[in-house]
C-alpha cells in the first residue's frame, strides 16, 4: 500500500511539473502547424512558384557527401527548430501581454529574491505583467541557449565541409555571413539577459528578432539576394535558389511582418499596463 501511495504521489508530482512546462508542447505544436500550413499552401501554388519543389538547382558534385550533408544540415535545421520553439513561446507570451491580467504593484512584504527571480525590470511600485510572462521569458532564454549551441556547431561543421569541398574554411559567402549574423544576434541577447539589460518583454522580443535573422539566412539569402544580382545567383550557396523568388519569399515576408506588428501591439499594451 505504501509503495502504491508513493507511486501515486510521484506521478502527481511529475504531472504538475509537466503541466508547468505545457507551454513547450503548445509552442511546438503551433510552430509545427504553421510549418505544415506553409508547406500546404506552398504546394498549392504553380510549380515554378513553390518554395519546396523540384525546381531547385541540383547540388554541386563537389558537395555530394552524405556524411557532411547529414551532420551539417541536421545540426543547422535543429538549431532552426530550437529558434522556432523560442518563437512559439515568445508569441504565447505576447498573447499574455496583450490579453492577460496585469497584477497590482508588489506588496512591500514580498521577498526581494522573488521579485528578482522574475527579472521583469519593473519596480515594486508599478503594475506588473501577467505572472506567466516571467516563466515564458525564461523558457525563451533556455531555447535560445540550445539554438546558439546548435547554430554554432552547425556553422563550424559547415566550415569544415567547405574546407573539404572548396578548399577553404571561410570565404564570407552570403550564406556564411548571415549564419554568423544570426549566431551573433542570439549571443548578444543571451549576454544582455545575463547582464540584466533585457527584461522579460525584451527577452520575448528577442525571439522574434532572432528568428527574423534566421529567415533572412534561409529564405532571404536563397531567394531574396539572387533577385538583386545580375546573374541570378550569389555566392557558392546559390544552388538553393528557386525559379520564382518573388512568389517564394512573399508569404514569408508577410508572416514575419505580421509577427512584428503583433509584437508592437503587445509592446503598446505592456507599456500602457505599466504606466496605468
Amino acid at each position: 500500500f505504501l509503495q502504491r501511495r508513493g507511486n501515486a504521489v510521484a506521478s502527481q508530482a511529475a504531472f504538475k511539473e509537466m503541466h508547468k512546462r505545457r507551454f513547450f508542447g503548445i509552442g511546438g505544436t503551433v510552430m509545427a502547424g504553421v510549418g505544415g500550413l506553409v508547406l500546404l499552401l506552398g504546394n498549392s501554388l504553380p510549380a515554378d512558384a513553390q518554395i519546396i519543389s523540384d525546381n531547385f538547382s541540383p547540388l554541386q558534385p563537389v558537395l555530394r557527401s552524405n556524411f557532411w550533408l547529414t551532420i551539417h544540415v541536421l545540426t543547422i535545421v535543429s538549431s532552426y527548430g530550437a529558434g522556432g520553439l523560442a518563437l512559439g513561446l515568445g508569441n504565447i507570451a505576447l498573447c499574455y501581454y496583450i490579453f492577460g491580467k496585469y497584477r497590482p504593484p508588489a506588496a512591500a512584504d514580498v521577498p526581494a529574491e522573488i521579485l528578482a527571480s522574475e527579472k521583469s525590470g519593473e519596480t515594486s511600485s508599478t503594475i506588473r505583467p501577467p505572472e506567466q510572462c516571467a516563466a515564458l521569458a525564461n523558457y525563451c532564454y533556455r531555447c535560445i541557449q540550445v539554438a546558439v549551441l546548435l547554430l554554432a556547431t552547425g556553422t563550424i561543421l559547415g566550415g569544415l565541409w567547405a574546407d573539404v569541398s572548396w578548399g577553404r574554411f571561410w570565404g564570407w559567402d552570403p550564406k556564411e555571413v548571415w549564419a554568423l549574423i544570426s549566431l551573433l544576434i542570439y549571443l548578444a541577447f543571451l549576454h544582455a539577459r545575463q547582464a540584466g539589460w533585457l527584461n522579460n518583454f525584451g527577452m520575448v522580443a528577442a525571439t522574434i528578432f532572432g528568428f527574423t535573422m534566421i529567415m533572412m539566412s534561409w529564405v532571404g539569402v536563397n531567394f531574396g539576394l539572387p533577385m538583386l544580382s545580375d546573374t541570378g545567383s550569389v555566392g557558392l550557396h546559390s544552388y538553393g535558389a528557386g525559379n520564382n523568388a518573388a512568389s517564394a519569399i512573399g508569404g514569408v515576408v508577410l508572416v514575419v511582418t505580421l509577427n512584428w506588428a503583433f509584437m508592437f501591439v503587445a509592446w503598446v499594451r505592456y507599456k500602457a499596463g505599466i504606466v496605468a
